[in-house]
């Protein structure tokens, strides 16, 4: 329960809206994918969100090392880092 509490916390985002899929939920996708890479569209699919809502979250799990970014033309491409898989085991 605490762990879940530490992890998950209600952030607002642009607009005044509430975070509704928390950091894990985003980097199971990463993890979960037959690609080793995946684009912003392709996760926005995966979790639900608009490819605005999206790309502010995997931004900031890229600051925090979680994720790694590499343009492909003008579009980001996103993977999970090895920070993430252990953020990843740490919660299971």
């Amino acid at each position: 329960m605490i762990i879940w509490c530490l992890r998950f916390h209600a952030r607002t985002m642009a607009g005044g809206r509430e975070e509704t899929v928390d950091d894990s939920e985003i980097l199971r996708v990463f993890r979960e994918s037959e690609d080793p890479a995946l684009f912003t569209g392709e996760v926005a699919d995966a979790i639900g969100f608009s490819n605005q809502g999206t790309l502010p979250r995997l931004r900031n799990l890229a600051e925090r090392g979680l994720l790694s970014t590499k343009k492909s033309g003008r579009v980001p491409m996103w993977w999970l880092t090895d920070e993430g898989r252990e953020y990843l085991d740490e919660g299971e």
